[in-house]
């Protein structure tokens, strides 16, 4: 095999590789012979068939599959020969291949760059404490009880409300004729919620129990179900019942609903859990000043190729959202989320080193608890989740370049100075709520159309979206 460098500049690396005919041809008999143990063919025993019947039967069957394992072979040695590390899978590209002939290629690719010595100890970082007092546990049970109010069916004759809940059959039209999802018998809608597409709810305000109405929508241009997007809907509805809502008294009875034995415990819960919340935040915090540290402190240079998925998968889920499709091709925009794909591979190599030159390691129990917290994203289906885990151990190892981002952050913050500044806890969501706002003009435009995108994307609408 022949090995010559083609190009070597800057992280870009490129080979041209030439592996000989005569161990080709050596790969594919060996292939075609551990074929011919398997294969039956009439007049000959298996693993007696002559080579050249073999050649000439499936001969151009192996061919595809031997040559792709030379070249990753042959790859991988010129690889270790140059002691070279490719930041993405090398791009390959065939040479015509006469079969008989040598087996020639290109390999092109970048290395990961060599990231500057970095020190943590003369980096000093604000971090902020806090107390959860009575007034924020009182706040998050009130919170609870107006989300899990009690339901008293509505007096006789009594018209719905906005803030009612009503128990209503559905079915829609469109043109005359039924759409997929466009029913329901029984389905509990809360009126002024916005679970159904704009207009729906609103003519329903007034019915009272076993009335009738037809009720018309326009859909959306832009809504997420494309059979009924810019489409106008009829849907015959009866109103079946009618409920009013009760916030629930915070009390002893209340906490025993929620499985605690007094109201106490249930404070103990809420304070510890606001407390993991607020903890998460003043973590972020902290991330964002050392990120900012660092990424101004050290400066090198960065594998375009990294930078361009980065950049291609962030792009692609805001082009999803309501301020994406307004912003279409506009270079100032994608110039932001480039910066911001930059940023993120830049720090993410940063950490990625500091794990490898201080031999952090993520262990199959920490690999597996987050498997389980990723599990725990999508309740009822965590058996599933597991299940696909244990059945693709390789997606179970993308979860271990996050978990060393964090070991690399846990690290690093264990060896910078922190100056602990008490703080309320109102400040403290203040703070995040101002640095949420130094996020790029885009998504500045996303937040402030959050109520346009509730009409568009809103999971519990689908009962009427014909999704």
């Amino acid at each position: 095999m022949n090995i010559t460098e083609l190009e070597a500049k800057g992280l870009k690396k490129s080979f041209r590789i030439v592996v000989e005919a005569k161990a080709l041809n050596a790969e594919l008999e060996a292939e075609l012979k551990r074929a011919g143990e398997r294969i039956k063919i009439p007049g000959f025993r298996p693993g007696y068939i002559p080579m050249k019947i073999l050649q000439q039967r499936y001969g151009k069957s192996v061919q595809p599959e031997v040559i792709k394992n030379v070249i990753n072979r042959a790859t991988n040695q010129a690889l270790a020969t140059n002691n070279l590390r490719p930041a993405l899978t090398p791009q390959v590209a065939l040479d015509d291949y006469q079969e008989g002939g040598d087996l020639a290629f290109t390999m092109s690719f970048e290395v990961f760059p060599q990231v500057p010595e970095m020190t943590f100890d003369d980096i000093a970082l604000d971090r902020h404490t806090f107390e959860v007092g009575d007034k924020e546990i009182g706040e998050a049970l009130e919170r609870i009880a107006q989300s899990t109010p009690k339901l008293n069916r509505a007096k006789e004759g009594a018209k719905a409300a906005e803030g009612d809940v009503t128990a209503i059959d559905f079915k829609g039209m469109i043109d005359g004729v039924a759409f997929e999802g466009g029913s329901a018998e029984n389905f509990r809608l809360e009126l002024g919620s916005g679970q159904f597409v704009d207009g729906f709810e609103k003519q329903l305000i007034g019915a009272r129990e076993g009335e009738e109405r037809t009720v018309t929508v326009s859909f959306p241009k832009d809504y997420a179900g494309q059979k009924v997007a810019g489409k106008e809907a009829a849907f015959a509805v009866t109103v079946k019942e009618i409920y009013t809502k009760e916030t629930p008294a915070i009390d002893d009875a209340f906490a025993k609903e929620r499985g605690f034995a007094d109201l106490a415990a249930l404070k103990e819960a809420a304070r510890a859990q606001l407390t993991k919340e607020y903890d998460q935040i003043v973590r972020n915090q902290l991330k964002k000043q050392l990120f900012d540290i660092l990424e101004e402190r050290y400066d090198f240079e960065l594998p375009q190729g990294m930078v361009d998925l980065e950049f291609n998968t962030i792009w692609d889920r805001f082009k999803e959202t309501p301020a994406g499709r307004e912003a279409k091709d506009d270079e100032s925009v994608k110039e932001e989320y480039r910066d911001i794909a930059r940023r993120r591979v830049k720090l993410g190599l940063m950490l990625a080193e500091t794990g490898l030159k201080h031999n952090l390691r993520i262990t199959r129990e920490e690999l597996g608890r987050m498997a389980m917290q990723q599990a725990s994203l999508y309740p009822g289906q965590e058996g599933k989740i597991l299940q696909f885990y244990r059945d693709h151990p390789e997606r179970m190892e993308d979860l271990r370049g996050p978990l060393l981002e964090e070991k690399s952050v846990d690290f690093i913050l264990g060896k910078v100075k922190l100056n602990d500044r008490k703080i309320s806890v109102e400040a403290l969501i203040a703070e995040d709520a101002e640095a949420d706002d130094e996020a790029p003009k885009a998504k500045k435009k996303a937040k402030a159309r959050a109520e346009e995108e509730k009409t568009v994307s809103k999971p519990k609408k689908k009962k009427a979206a014909g999704e």
